[in-house]
């Protein structure tokens, strides 16, 4: 059988959240920066993130990670969507530290903690890999300043009326108090999550684009329900991340859970230092911390920990005469 194509990855998950490192397979990019080559890949190749990410090899919910050199940090990376794009993701950052660490590319298991910057488009992040026994124990990144944009903003859609924080996290987020949504934060509330959390992102994202929500002027990316519990062990945010009408993320979500650090702290819901924990509704945490940022009061500094599993490493072709050479997804 001809072989037109081939991509290998390495593929991990991040508390449930799929990570496919691409390590060999993709042609030179052409750029100075990570984002310059970023937007190389979309305009010449973007057939290979359709490829890796949709059906039959992937699925609405994969997340792809292409790496490539950096003259400002010791690697650079960018993340490829099932539908888009994304300028930094948290839960793939902690997949791709784990997929360096079992490439043996950031130092040996003896050590106890290996560091390294890495450079994402939406700006440069420092992550540090700590071992136990030999194995990686926990993965912990310092990601880039989160921010509210807007507060209380109402939005009404999908049966319901609610009051979304807009939110930068290394995305955009609209945040919604998930029982004024009528979202149940398990397993068993996800279809009706992501029918009303596509319906309030479209929603407020036309609400953004008339110019009605102050200070913003670039589409959300996502709808984050969250519910703030307490435990023995400090504050808990429980939360689920609707992406799209069909895609929602395991993981308490990295760039999520910065910007819900970014909005309990401007709400004065905890302090700077206060590590808190995000869980997702597979009951998995990340441990998630503000730090202050010198000379800036309207920012935090997210500092998220949590660990990803290594699933499998994949030789992924393309047959000649395949009649799906691109994948295909169905919403």
């Amino acid at each position: 059988m001809a072989i037109r194509r081939w991509i290998s990855t390495i593929d991990s998950h991040t508390a449930g959240h799929p990570t496919r490192v691409v390590t060999g397979g993709v042609p030179p990019l052409r750029g100075d920066t990570v984002e310059a080559r970023a937007e190389d890949f979309r305009a010449r190749f973007d057939a290979l993130r359709t490829f890796l990410l949709h059906e039959p090899r992937g699925h609405a919910a994969m997340v792809g990670v292409v790496m490539t050199e950096s003259t400002r940090a010791d690697f650079g990376a960018f993340f490829l969507g099932s539908y888009k794009y994304l300028e930094m993701c948290g839960h793939a950052t902690i997949g791709l530290a784990v997929t360096l660490d079992h490439m043996g590319l950031i130092g040996t298991s003896q050590e106890p903690t290996s560091s390294f910057t890495l450079e994402v488009p939406a700006g440069v992040i420092t992550v540090h890999v700590h071992r136990r026994d030999g194995a990686v124990a926990a993965v912990t990144f310092k990601n880039v300043p989160a921010y509210v944009a807007c507060r209380d903003v109402g939005v009404t859609a999908g049966g319901v009326s609610v009051l979304a924080d807009v939110v930068w996290g290394g995305n955009w987020y609209g945040l919604v108090e998930a029982r004024a949504a009528g979202v149940e934060l398990a397993p068993a509330g996800v279809s009706h999550a992501l029918a009303t959390g596509a319906a309030l992102k479209a929603e407020l994202n036309a609400m953004i684009a008339a110019g009605a929500v102050a200070g913003v002027a670039r589409p959300i990316d996502s709808i984050l329900f969250y519910e703030a519990q307490s435990e023995a062990a400090g504050v808990v945010s429980r939360q689920l991340v609707v992406l799209e009408s069909n895609k929602f993320d395991r993981s308490p979500c990295g760039t999520g859970s910065s910007a819900r650090l970014a909005q309990l702290v401007a709400r004065g819901e905890i302090g700077l230092d206060q590590p808190i924990r995000t869980r997702n509704i597979l009951d998995v945490d990340f441990t998630a911390t503000a730090r202050a940022i010198a000379g800036r009061t309207d920012a935090i500094e997210p500092h998220i920990v949590g660990l990803a599993h290594i699933t499998g490493e994949h030789r992924f072709v393309l047959a000649q005469g395949d009649p799906l050479p691109d994948g295909f997804l169905c919403r």
